[in-house]
């Protein structure tokens, strides 16, 4: 970490740039000619270009199936390790699982390829403990290879979940483990399936094993330095460029239960990624841009059992509100069961969730509509009416060391307002502390519509921001944002009301 730092202190320093994560220099500072358009300094940290790209997917879905599925099990570290207890009697229904989940708005989807157990759903190479030994049909599985064309179908992206903790592996534990087994499994993962948008770790670690066939308890591994995470990332990048990290491009939220922060900075320190005592909040001055993923089940466990139902649509909604609406990104798992479908309930909801954000949040009343701001910045190319352009490549923002100001959307007419959707240009940095949203019928008498703080990415506000209901809504013809607080010149990339 303390190596990685230093050389990206020197990046800066060669490029001119000063790291402080509070401000930018004054402009004065910086004669015009280096900067004719003037161009907001950034506020470091900021995101790499495939950071945005994951950002930008929101939401997509999880699937935790393996032989756990088949004993009703969660974590299937407490028994000796039988590949036989996988026993597809048919094929899975990958394209099942896509289908569904693209019906949701789901945009991609992250397979579970070997959970704690250590059992992998592709042949690999690594280990024997894997499909090939599985009774069944499981020899004729491939789960990745499954999922990943399925994703093609549907026009999904293909992430894969590949546990670190392997509690059956007898080399678990030493630096065998590491080169010749997970990071084996890693870059078969990575070249035999196409692209990758995203690989998941996980944050599980040690403990209660069949390691090598006998019961034992590992609990010592320091999981900052065991796995050689820096050089595995490394790696990873190398075989797959778009490809996010888990734990190291971005973090967990903090909970299982579907919610992020409504205070959620992107930025991070890496040497507190596992503390997770402020996951779901972030840290305004941290040195890293690592933002938040939201993980949650649609139902209460992990793996499928028979007893489980599916959360209503009215749920999952709530929970995509309080996380793609608070500045993370959501991950939704949905489990199939041991006939290698997803359960009726939780397709029917999935596709119901989908029918709920287009009716709710697909019909943006804001778009081109005209835009009033108190401050511009100086220049052409941050004028007010880049809010409502649809746009993300444009903003509007404020002078240099102004880091206040307020606009108001015209919407040409009464309309009944639910929320109302804030991003920032985050390409060049988080900047927003606080903000309150005011609505009017007349441009002269404003009544509060909802206050908040951070906004990042995206964040959605309802009335009060109150995520509980849908409500009535409000009536008005103006929408006024003002930012009241921000670390720089705050600049908004957009508004939309819906």
């Amino acid at each position: 970490m303390h190596f990685r730092m230093k050389r990206y202190s020197l990046l800066l320093a060669l490029a001119g740039i000063t790291l402080f994560a509070g401000a930018q220099e004054p402009l004065d500072k910086h004669p015009a000619t280096d900067n004719p358009d003037n161009i907001p300094y950034p506020v470091f940290p900021v995101p790499s270009d495939r950071q945005m790209d994951w950002f930008e997917t929101e939401f997509y879905g999880f699937s935790h199936y393996g032989p756990n599925t088949f004993v009703g099990t969660e974590w299937g570290n407490d028994r000796k390790p039988n590949p036989k207890e996988y026993a597809p009697s048919q094929m899975p229904d990958c394209d099942q699982w896509v289908k569904a989940m693209h019906s949701a708005g789901m945009r991609g989807m992250v397979v579970v390829c070997k959970h704690h157990d250590g059992f992998c759903l592709w042949p690999t190479e690594s280990t024997d403990f894997n499909v090939r030994n599985g009774a069944g049909v499981s020899p004729q599985v491939d789960i990745p290879l499954m999922v990943s064309e399925a994703c093609k179908r549907y026009g999904m992206k293909f992430g894969v979940y590949v546990s670190p903790w392997d509690a059956s592996n007898p080399h678990y534990g030493t630096d065998k483990y590491v080169t010749d087994v997970l990071l084996k499994q890693i870059t078969e993962l990575c070249t035999n399936y196409g692209k990758l948008f995203e690989i998941w770790f996980d944050g599980a670690n040690g403990g209660n094993g069949y390691y090598g066939g006998d019961s034992i308890t590992r609990k010592t591994i320091d999981k900052r330095v065991y796995y050689d995470w820096e050089n595995i990332a490394d790696s990873i990048h190398k075989m797959q460029p778009g490809c996010v990290v888990w734990g190291r491009e971005f973090r967990w939220c903090g909970n299982e239960d579907g919610y992020s922060g409504k205070t959620c900075w992107s930025n991070f320190n890496q040497e507190e990624i596992y503390i997770e005592t402020k996951n779901n909040s972030g840290m305004e001055d941290g040195l890293l841009f690592l933002p938040s993923e939201v993980d949650v089940r649609t139902t209460s466990k992990w793996f499928w059992t028979e007893d489980e139902k599916s959360k209503t649509a009215e749920q999952l909604y709530r929970i995509y509100l309080e996380s793609v609406g608070r500045n993370a990104t959501l991950i939704m798992n949905c489990a199939p069961d041991k006939y290698g479908k997803m359960p009726d309930d939780i397709v029917e909801n999935l596709g119901k969730l989908g029918v709920l954000l287009k009716q709710r949040l697909g019909n943006d009343i804001a778009k081109g509509k005209l835009v009033v701001a108190d401050k511009v910045r100086k220049g052409q190319l941050f004028d007010a009416s880049n809010i409502t352009d649809d746009n993300k490549d444009t903003y509007w923002a404020t002078d240099d060391c102004d880091n206040s100001g307020s606009f108001v959307i015209d919407l040409g007419e009464v309309r009944n307002i639910h929320y109302v959707m804030l991003q920032e240009y985050i390409r060049l940095g988080q900047r927003v502390r606080s903000f309150t949203i005011e609505t009017s019928n007349d441009n002269i008498t404003w009544q509060m519509f909802a206050a908040g703080t951070t906004i990042g990415y995206k964040r959605i506000m309802a009335e009060n921001d109150d995520t509980s209901r849908y409500g009535n809504g409000v009536n008005a013809r103006y929408v006024r944002v003002n930012i009241t607080d921000s670390k720089s010149c705050p600049l908004i990339s957009n508004v939309s009301v819906f």
